[in-house]
């Protein structure tokens, strides 16, 4: 059980894609009409479980298992506008038995736009919570990208640490990386 317990523990796997804002996504005054983000972010998750070779229609729908979602959210923080080419960094930061955790983040020229979550549980097309975390969690590990034994391995703080703020300090980390250094100017 407790072993169990520690494979449940918070994980993140971060995959990133590029999206133009096109005319249809927008209000009279050219800014994305706040609903869009959900849209979005349903792309987005999509996209990390296809590139994670999960892709829904094929593995979840074939074995009757499901996804809604039972929680979103949204914080705007800029607009986004007509013809952006804007970023949207989708993250699994948690996989429990039962559930999912994704958060995103929109960027644009390294500026966060908006960041959200959304919450899913698993469920039989009869609508009953099924277990079914562990199955995702094993298919990761299959794949290489979650290591065998990896969350053992962390410090009590760290896996204690907020998930927002883990998932905040991996974004900056990576926009960080991507950034030109001083030398190549």
């Amino acid at each position: 059980m407790a072993e169990e317990k520690k494979e449940q523990q918070p994980q993140v796997i971060v995959g990133s894609m590029p999206y133009r804002v096109s005319m249809a996504e927008v209000d009279a005054y050219g800014v994305m009409y706040y609903s869009r983000f959900f849209e979005l972010f349903e792309r987005g998750r999509t996209e990390l479980f296809r590139a994670l070779g999960i892709e829904y229609r094929k593995v979840l729908q074939q074995e009757g298992v499901l996804m809604p979602v039972v929680e979103a959210a949204c914080r705007y923080m800029a607009p986004v506008v007509y013809d952006d080419l804007i970023t949207l960094e989708t993250a699994i930061t948690n996989i429990g038995t039962r559930g999912i955790r994704f958060d995103y983040r929109v960027i644009r020229d390294g500026a966060v736009l908006a960041v959200g979550f959304t919450q899913h549980i698993f469920i039989d097309p009869q609508g009953r919570p099924v277990s079914y975390g562990k199955k995702v969690f094993e298919i990761l590990k299959e794949k290489g990208i979650i290591k065998e034994g990896e969350l053992q391995d962390k410090p009590q703080e760290e896996a204690k640490e907020d998930i927002s703020k883990k998932l905040k300090k991996l974004i900056v980390e990576r926009v960080e990386e991507s950034k030109p250094s001083s030398e190549d100017n």
